[in-house]
């Protein structure tokens, strides 16, 4: 499935300004309904802006509600990828509102498939990458009974026992009903190393420390502060990792690698690595904290600071607000163009990965997707 594709390794995106939700699962559907339909490049861009819009007014409109276990972005999947796939459907607002409706009703995954499954004494797995996939099979699937004609409560989301009051614990509406000119798709960010949103600026501080060329067997102890989210998003990933999904969700170990390595690669996830001894044994020298001065209203989560005390007792500190990628700190062309070809030169080979980019920054005025489909097929 296209949608594993994009979400399993936990490389893709994340949206700022609230939960991090990764909207760029909505590529997916959009691919296939706009490649279904015959559609032109530009149809393909709204296509997923739409789904980018649903997916984060819809976490907007519930943020903060209280009430847990449901997976708050896996369900927001469900009901952007219909509004995607009903759109590049050509349905009518009725039609649309009735797929969004039916994917909505059946799409409430529970939060059990990521981190509150260590919490019941359970281990990471596969579900993580594969909750967003699935619900976005689900709302793609909505889309063809809506245009069928059939009809499903439009009170889904406000209803007695709707979305809003039964999963979310709240619902400003109107928030989902306001028309600011704003594109939800500007709060996306875009992770540099293959991992979770709170392993990204770790590794960017621990790199940074890494190329002051400490000799990592003098490393006596690290001391990390994190944002007290980050911290207690760390609290169900402590211990022996023993899954890849435990592993890229790990403060510790990613921050292990980069100073070992000088870099994070999608391999590093894998068992052998995880486990390597000299990795093991430098992960268990991190020490997390809370940092209140990288907590407070109105700021983003993902503020590190570092230090690193040598066997000398010289100490190396270094530290950053927001990580490359983000909003306060955004990617360039380039530097997504070395993430694209790291993915994919050892599928497509180094000439068409190359060539592959150039396409993608010219799908929007392509009349179909013809050359675009052909470009990043193997």
């Amino acid at each position: 499935m296209p949608e594993m594709a994009i979400r399993y390794l936990d490389y893709n995106d994340y949206a700022a300004l609230g939960s991090a939700h990764h909207c760029s699962i909505n590529v997916a559907p959009a691919l296939a309904v706009a490649e279904m339909q015959g559609l032109t490049g530009k149809d393909l861009l709204l296509g997923i802006v739409v789904g980018y819009e649903v997916q984060l007014r819809l976490r907007d409109a519930t943020e903060g509600g209280g009430i847990r276990g449901w997976d708050a972005g896996t369900v927001a999947t469900s009901y952007a990828s219909a509004a995607v796939a009903a759109k590049l459907l050509g349905l009518d607002a009725s039609k649309i509102a009735y797929a969004i409706a039916i994917a909505g009703a059946h799409g409430n995954t529970l939060a059990e498939v990521r981190e509150a499954a260590l919490s019941s004494g359970g281990v990471m797995t596969p579900s993580k990458g594969t909750a967003d996939p699935m619900s976005a099979r689900l709302g793609t699937f909505a889309a063809l009974p809506g245009r069928a004609g059939l009809t499903y409560p439009l009170t889904i989301l406000e209803g007695t026992a709707g979305y809003g009051k039964v999963a979310a614990g709240k619902l400003r509406d109107e928030i989902l009903r306001q028309r600011s000119g704003d594109f939800q798709i500007m709060k996306s960010c875009f992770k540099i190393w293959p991992c979770f949103v709170y392993g990204q600026t770790p590794i960017a501080v621990a790199l940074e420390i890494y190329r002051k060329k400490p000799n990592p067997e003098e490393i006596q102890s690290i001391t990390v502060g994190l944002s007290e989210t980050a911290y207690q998003n760390q609290q169900d990933f402590k211990g022996k990792i023993t899954a890849r999904e435990h592993a890229d969700h790990s403060v510790p170990y990613v921050i292990a690698r980069a100073l070992l390595d000088g870099q994070v690669k999608v391999d590093d996830f894998e068992e052998r690595r995880f486990r390597e001894p000299r990795a093991v044994a430098l992960y268990k020298k991190v020490t997390l904290r809370s940092d209140p001065s990288l907590s407070g209203p109105g700021r983003e989560a993902y503020g590190v600071k570092m230090e690193v005390q040598l066997r000398n007792e010289s100490i190396l500190r270094a530290e950053l607000a927001a990580p490359p990628g983000s909003l306060e700190n955004p990617a360039d062309e380039g530097i997504l163009g070395k993430k694209f070809l790291a993915l994919s030169e050892n599928v497509l080979g180094k000439t068409r990965a190359q060539k592959a980019i150039d396409v993608i920054l010219s799908v929007e005025p392509m009349s179909s997707l013809k050359d675009l489909l052909s470009a990043v097929s193997r």
